[in-house]
């Protein structure tokens, strides 16, 4: 019950936040949908960009205030661990950003130029191609909640302030980067936060990276990495437990919770 209550207050809380840039994303995607203005083009990946740049920070920042500075103490005085009180507001960050992402399928689906009519409709296995579409962006979302929650409560276990930031960017750095070069190993050039209608988009953690083969493939189905995907899942329940085992540690928890 407190559970529940808990979410229904973040929803309310970041309700606005995510319904604004689920317009924005709605309007830009119809627009060009009907739209053959191509000069107008790189507006579509300017927007796309930057709320693939403000939303993550937003949620650090919320993330942040709550479990590292500490600025809303009543929530940690709800009978509620604080490893749940971080899963609540992940599950509300994630449906936000799940809302955020599912207008961008009009310009896959729905556009004649897009990524399902060019590419994935002429596949060997459309339905492989539309699952791996859909689930390399979904297990993308908890991998990197779940890493902002590990560096926020690394972080916390230090008493110099410095050291704590550094362990923060350290952790983040660290654990993207050695997705991001497992992503790009084997491809020509990349690209990051956009899309190429030669490839599917790949995901290091929130990261979107369009990596290029030297060769485009006949089929778009040979550019699927279900190794990224496992990754994504890897990182989100390895840190994901270990970043439950720091909330619930005495830096976060009191006698008698």
């Amino acid at each position: 019950m407190v559970q529940l209550n808990q979410f229904k207050l973040e929803c309310r809380k970041h309700c606005a936040v995510f319904a604004a840039f689920t317009g924005i994303s709605v309007l830009t995607n119809l627009y060009f949908l009907f739209s053959q203005d191509q000069d107008l083009s790189f507006v579509f990946l300017l927007v796309n960009m930057v709320i693939g740049i403000l939303l993550p920070v937003y949620i650090y920042l919320d993330y942040y205030r709550e479990f590292f500075t500490g600025t809303m103490p009543i929530n940690h005085l709800l009978p509620l661990r604080t490893s749940a009180l971080f899963g609540v507001k992940s599950a509300v960050f994630m449906l936000g950003l799940i809302l955020v992402w599912l207008p961008s399928l009009l310009d896959v689906f729905v556009n004649p130029a897009g990524l399902y009519p060019q590419r994935i409709m002429h596949s060997d296995n459309p339905a492989l191609g539309i699952a791996y579409l859909v689930l390399s962006k979904l297990c993308s979302i908890p991998a990197g909640l779940a890493v902002m929650g590990l560096a926020l409560a690394a972080a916390k276990r230090l008493r110099k302030p410095l050291l704590s930031h550094l362990c923060i960017a350290l952790v983040m750095v660290l654990v993207v980067g050695i997705q991001f070069a497992l992503v790009v190993r084997n491809s020509w050039h990349w690209s990051i936060g956009t899309s190429a209608a030669e490839t599917f988009k790949q995901y290091a953690n929130l990261l979107t990276v369009s990596p290029v083969s030297r060769v485009q493939p006949a089929d778009i189905n040979e550019s699927i990495q279900w190794s990224s995907v496992g990754m994504n899942l890897l990182v989100a329940l390895v840190a994901g437990a270990i970043g439950r085992y720091l909330f619930n540690s005495r830096k976060y928890e009191i006698l008698g919770k």
